[in-house]
């Protein structure tokens, strides 16, 4: 079964685990296309990038994300060896206002032949660039991942999770954004059902999850959860489903709002 399919009852079901999975070969996804945005956030775990990177038909680092994965690849391999580390795992395109890019990562980028392109509107963020790129590139794309942090400054996690819900929602409601941070993978959820895939027993996620009414009050009703509930008033100041219990192969989760679903991701294991 394909990762997100709109099934008979008019209900979404999503395989958040899909991207996780190891030795997928790259550009294997004929019919969903995903393209993959690294933001200037840390990257601590190669292997987990490196998954993602399999999935993707097109990879683009947000301006300063260019820093991130060259730093990550270059800390594998001798000072000398930087040309051999970079075309381990070579972005397609460098996007953004270009002011946290650093010269010596640009020049390093160029000289293995990756395009740097920049948009200097200060209207939008590097990200919201890079999915316009993204769009322009790749426009029959399905999936945009978005391996990136809220761990760092409050006023960019927030942003972060608005243009999640903004793309997801207003701008582009045929792609399926997914962010993966450093513990976790999130997505929106629409209004109506949506059943999801969450087998524990292949290792990637673990039991805990959160529905979260981020965008606005929600009346949700969940199945397969420790603690389910049904036409529960869940706002922010109110109720909030956090740290519940996934105790089911596939939970749905029914709203009349959009929310944000997150799930916890297991580490990587580099072994």
């Amino acid at each position: 079964m394909d990762h997100h399919l709109t099934t008979n009852g008019g209900s979404l079901e999503l395989r958040p685990t899909k991207y996780l999975e190891r030795n997928a070969p790259r550009n294997c996804d004929a019919e969903r296309k995903a393209a993959l945005i690294i933001l200037n956030s840390p990257i601590n775990e190669k292997l987990y990038l490196e998954q993602l990177y399999a999935h993707a038909s097109f990879c683009i680092c947000a301006d300063g994300g260019a820093n991130r994965l060259h730093d990550l690849l270059s800390n594998q391999y001798e000072p000398s060896d930087w040309m051999k580390a970079l075309r381990s795992l070579p972005p397609d395109l460098i996007h953004g206002d270009l002011d946290s890019l650093h010269d010596t990562v640009r020049q390093r980028y160029e000289q293995i032949g990756v395009e740097v392109s920049q948009d200097g509107d200060q209207y939008s963020t590097d990200f919201g660039k890079c999915i316009k790129k993204v769009i322009e590139r790749l426009p029959d794309v399905r999936d945009i991942l978005v391996l990136g942090s809220i761990g760092g400054r409050v006023d960019q996690g927030i942003g972060l999770l608005h243009e999640l819900y903004r793309e997801q929602v207003h701008r582009h409601p045929d792609v399926r954004f997914w962010l993966f941070s450093e513990a976790s993978v999130s997505t929106v959820l629409g209004c109506g059902t949506t059943t999801i895939s969450t087998p524990l027993e292949s290792g990637f996620i673990t039991r805990n999850i959160g529905i979260l009414p981020l965008y606005g009050p929600a009346m949700l009703s969940t199945k397969g959860l420790e603690w389910d509930v049904e036409d529960w008033e869940s706002e922010m100041g109110g109720q909030v489903s956090t740290s519940n219990h996934i105790v089911a192969e596939r939970i749905t989760v029914t709203t009349d709002k959009e929310v944000l679903f997150t799930v916890e991701r297991a580490r990587a294991d580099e072994g």
